[in-house]
């Protein structure tokens, strides 16, 4: 699915503050899906905890987490939850904008 930029740069802001980081992350569905696979990686070799209460207050379903969990490579563990993350930021984004617009 095709997103439009300002709710990109709205997921983009949204997970800044959820992982409590210093820099502006990028507002290309992509690079922001790379940038948040590398905090997830970091998470997941040196605090999982922290990991699973980002992804308990994003709400992203536990099913998709245990799924994504069985990939063959960290990275890819990394990159396939990063993924989740950001299609569940950027469906709340599309919710807060389309009931903005009411």
């Amino acid at each position: 699915m095709t997103y439009s930029p300002a709710l990109i740069a709205s997921a983009a802001h949204q997970l800044q503050r959820v992982f409590e980081s210093e820099h502006q992350l990028p507002t290309q569905e992509s690079d922001l899906i790379q940038e948040v696979a590398h905090m997830v990686l970091y998470l997941l070799r040196h605090n999982l905890n922290q990991l699973l209460n980002i992804l308990y207050r994003i709400d992203v379903d536990e099913r998709n987490v245990k799924r994504a969990m069985l990939a063959a490579s960290e990275e890819e563990v990394a990159e396939n939850i990063a993924r989740l993350i950001v299609e569940r930021e950027l469906l709340k984004a599309q919710i807060r904008f389309r009931y903005s617009q009411n």
